[in-house]
């Protein structure tokens, strides 16, 4: 039950935050360095971090130490610095948004 729990939160993740990660690597890095495929390893290998991290130390300290390993993860995957992995986290994160409210006002409009 609880492992298909996890893999479940890993597949929604997957399909949610991946796609949305590579767009926001591709818009700063660029489309040599930002693949796909190094989006989705980096954001399962986040979401395990995280859960691990966050069963370890609890999650206000979990917090601070999950974002050094994602910008570790965009540093390695996307081979750019920490500044420019900053960076590409935020636009991931503004892109996020911007996705998600574009959805809301579609599924509002479309009588959902």
């Amino acid at each position: 039950m609880l492992i298909g729990a996890i893999i479940g939160y890993i597949v929604v993740s997957v399909l949610i935050q991946g796609p949305v990660l590579w767009l926001a690597g591709r818009m700063v890095v660029g489309a040599e360095r930002a693949e796909f495929m190094d989006a989705v390893v980096i954001t399962v290998s986040a979401v395990l971090a995280n859960a691990l991290i966050g069963a370890v130390l609890g999650q206000s300290l979990a917090a601070l130490v999950q974002l050094v390993v994602y910008l570790a993860l965009i540093v390695r995957y996307y081979e750019t610095d920490y500044v420019t992995a900053a960076v590409i986290a935020v636009v991931n994160t503004v892109l996020g948004w911007v996705i998600g409210w574009i959805l809301v006002v579609i599924s509002v409009s479309a009588g959902c």
